[in-house]
């Protein structure tokens, strides 16, 4: 389905563009506007997880606060590209041994020893559409 020059694409398509794993931003509830954060990830069973150290995301997901994560790829010359939206709950996953069996290392020169899992409660995508007009 196209709506507005977007293509919606299916839940099966973005559980596939997660898989990849990588960058993505990932959204926490602030004060006067939202905390948004790079990070790295990996999906692991029916969780988005990334690696932290002491801070915002960590506390976050001890109080077990809802969040939104993005990931999306842009071709800026071809003017293509998708993204896909996650929302749900941060839970810490410190404690499960198979963590630390994951390809998921972190890219900042800091102690991040703490798991963060963001629950996939609502997902979805869009892409450009090709062929659109104006596109």
């Amino acid at each position: 389905m196209v709506e507005d020059g977007m293509e919606l694409l299916s839940i099966p398509e973005c559980q596939r563009l997660l898989q990849a794993g990588g960058v993505g931003i990932i959204a926490l509830c602030g004060s006067a506007a939202p905390v948004l954060r790079p990070v790295n990830f990996v999906v692991f069973e029916e969780w988005i997880l990334i690696r932290t150290g002491e801070g915002r995301i960590l506390e976050a997901a001890q109080r077990a606060e809802f969040a939104a994560f993005a990931i999306s790829e842009i071709d800026r010359l071809e003017h293509a590209g998708w993204s896909v939206i996650v929302t749900g709950k941060l839970a810490e996953r410190s404690r499960i041994e198979a963590l630390s069996d994951l390809p998921l290392r972190p890219w900042a020169r800091a102690e991040k020893a703490h798991f963060v899992a963001l629950s996939l409660d609502e997902l979805s995508g869009r892409r450009i559409a090709q062929g659109v007009e104006g596109a």
